[in-house]
């Protein structure tokens, strides 16, 4: 069954994009060594591991389907965020600045978190984290897991990519 993606409606980065990324990028050798349908499918879960964080500001269109581009309530001074320069490029609304495009950081957390899917998305390590263990042990060895491990971005390099977006807010469960 061939992958379907579509930048801007399940993904935020094309394969082709994503592969000129990693061209340039050390340590990318998961990338190059997966299928084209393997790319496309690491993007698209990527992009839903992206949109599943809470971020500052709101959607730019309410029809949109993912969380980027963005509005923020208030333009940000000189140097507060990373992302200024998109915001000048974007259009001003009613007391809102909303990007015109997805900011090339997104696009690159997307690849990045992608990247780490291909290398250690299927894990067992990780399928226990997600499963709430925390701790095992095998022949000697043992391992213990914070509380919540596993879940979130695997990627540090894409949590900081995203980090002038991130909300502070905590979600909760009743």
């Amino acid at each position: 069954m061939a992958v379907n993606l579509i930048v801007g409606t399940n993904s935020y980065i094309s394969v082709a994009d994503a592969t000129a990324y990693f061209a340039e990028r050390l340590w990318s050798t998961a990338w190059f060594e997966a299928t084209a349908e393997q790319q496309a499918q690491a993007l698209i879960m990527a992009t839903k591991v992206l949109d599943r964080q809470l971020y500052k500001g709101k959607l730019k269109d309410s029809s949109q389907v993912l969380k980027f581009p963005r509005c923020y309530k208030r333009y940000p001074l000189e140097g507060e965020w990373d992302f200024v320069g998109n915001l000048a490029e974007s259009v001003y609304d009613r007391d809102w600045y909303c990007e015109v495009t997805v900011h090339q950081s997104v696009k690159e957390a997307c690849c990045e978190e992608a990247l780490a899917l291909l290398i250690r998305g299927n894990s067992s390590r990780l399928k226990l984290q997600r499963e709430g263990v925390q701790s095992f042990s095998i022949d000697g060895l043992s391992e213990t897991y914070q509380a919540g491990s596993g879940k979130g971005l695997l990627s540090q390099e894409a949590r900081e990519l995203l980090k002038p977006y991130l909300d502070k807010a905590v979600r909760t469960t009743c």
